[in-house]
């Protein structure tokens, strides 16, 4: 479901509030809607996804060609300089000198070598004041090209852009399951409040139902048919039914606020949340989950990404193992005058060359073990990573088959349900004739409350599966397609 969708829902299900922000009627899917298109925590996840997003488009754009203006305004220099005579002594002078100048300059990378070119424009001004001296004169570059070029086997440019787009790649699958993990505390918390207002409303209902079987009970020891041991019994228990329904009370308003957190809505708001009768049945095959984890799951980006950074610092140990240096060469136009416009006047062509180097003679074997130990560590992350692929296999099955076995759960649970109101019904017209002691009803009340609290938690934990098999797949065992954003 689109972004845009999740906003249309949170809307829809906002306008049918009965009072703004103070009671709203909700589905799990609408919850989940509104969750995803306003909630903090959807905030954060588009947020999170968003930055890395710029950082990618970032570093893509510094591949692009770069202009940059820089230059001085200005350098000032006043003090006292030893100027050599031509006969070898020093004379003392003080001086007033500054600079004032700017450069445009162009650059672009060379992807595939790591080097960059450039154009640059630029300007100078200098003088120089002290001692009857007034020397104004402009230096102008006209125009200049040039190259500059590591001499390395280590390309950094190419491998930043190697785990830049790892790291693009798994930030998108991130996102995915961080909106799937949403929809799963968005469950758990729908459910917690639904579970929480059954109980309470049970426990309404108990008062009710106690509370006429103790009239009831006080009326049969009146005559004598009971005993007083009975009676008190009767009592105790409708004592406990008007703690549940106080207890009860305090969940329903804890679990709401919980739930209006995670929503995005004000922590006052009212729900009445639509049952949750039916739940999702389908097939799932246990090696079919685990292929599509692995096509989709952004952890394999990052067993990728930890591998490539690995072979990267051995790659880089390498390098530095062998001769080294840079070339800069460059061409282009200069002059000098008293006047900025005499400096751009027939121009002069000049050349620059410089080749640096280093070579590595003697380090005591410094390079030797830089690279044992680059070789030690990428196998080291090497064998973590098969290691935490079976474990992601494992988490993977394992979740197949808790989904796979509650599927089977849910059905027991409903049957234990209908079983225990139909055992409830019969005990308490039993009891009315006075065929059955209240120790007996209260163990079928009992597990009639029980059962249909365990149906609806089981429904939960379902519900719960169902979305916990969505985020470790990515996939949509339901409608047979990937999960994207």
């Amino acid at each position: 479901m689109k972004p845009v969708l999740y906003l249309i829902v949170a809307a829809v299900c906002l306008c049918r509030s009965v009072e703004a922000q103070q009671k709203m009627t909700l589905s799990l899917q609408e919850a989940i809607g509104v969750a995803r298109g306003q909630s903090l925590l959807a905030k954060q996840i588009e947020s999170d996804f968003e930055s890395y997003v710029h950082r990618y488009r970032s570093f893509k754009a510094s591949l692009k060609p770069q202009l940059s203006l820089d230059g001085t305004l200005p350098a000032y220099d006043r003090s006292l300089i030893n100027i050599t005579q031509p006969d070898g002594s020093y004379k003392v002078q003080s001086v007033r000198r500054s600079i004032v100048g700017s450069n445009l300059t162009i650059t672009q990378n060379i992807f595939w070598t790591g080097g960059n070119i450039f154009v640059s424009s630029g300007a100078n001004l200098f003088t120089n004041k002290g001692n009857g001296l007034d020397q104004r004169q402009w230096q102008t570059a006209p125009f200049q090209v040039g190259i500059s070029q590591p001499l390395s086997l280590f390309n950094t440019v190419k491998w930043n852009f190697e785990q830049e787009k790892l790291r693009m790649k798994q930030a998108t699958k991130e996102q995915i399951e961080n909106y799937e993990n949403l929809s799963g505390q968005i469950t758990t918390a729908y459910f917690n409040l639904y579970v929480s207002k059954m109980v309470l409303n049970k426990a309404r209902q108990n008062v009710e139902v106690n509370d006429t079987l103790y009239k009831i009970s006080t009326g049969r020891y009146n005559v004598g048919r009971i005993a007083e041991n009975e009676l008190l019994q009767v009592e105790l228990q409708l004592m406990n039914a008007r703690n549940a329904v106080t207890q009860g009370e305090v969940n329903v308003q804890a679990n709401a606020k919980r739930l209006a957190n995670l929503l995005g809505l004000d922590s006052g708001t009212e729900f009445d949340l639509i049952p949750v009768t039916n739940a999702p049945v389908f097939a799932v095959d246990a090696h079919r989950a685990v292929d599509e984890a692995k096509r989709n799951r952004s952890d394999m980006l990052g067993y990728d990404l930890r591998e490539n950074n690995a072979r990267r610092q051995l790659r880089q140990s390498q390098s530095n193992a062998f001769a080294s240096g840079n070339i800069r060469l460059s061409y282009g136009l200069n002059q000098t005058a008293m006047t900025l416009g005499g400096a751009y006047q027939n121009p002069l062509d000049f050349q620059q060359v410089n080749i640096g180097y280093s070579l590595p003679l003697f380090g005591f074997g410094k390079s030797k073990h830089d690279i044992a130990g680059s070789k030690a560590n990428l196998k080291s992350v090497q064998a973590q990573i098969a290691f935490e692929k079976e474990s992601f296999e494992l988490e993977v099955e394992n979740t197949v088959n808790q989904f796979l076995q509650l599927q089977s759960a849910l059905i027991i649970a409903a049957k234990s349900d209908t079983i225990a109101q139909k055992r409830y019904e019969v005990a308490r017209n039993r009891y009315m004739l006075g065929k059955i002691s209240i120790t007996d009803l209260g163990l079928a009340q009992e597990a009639k409350d029980n059962a249909v609290v365990d149906y609806v938690r089981m429904l939960q934990q379902y519900w719960q599966s169902y979305y916990e098999l969505r985020r470790v797949t990515l996939y949509d065992f339901e409608k047979n397609h990937a999960i994207e954003n």
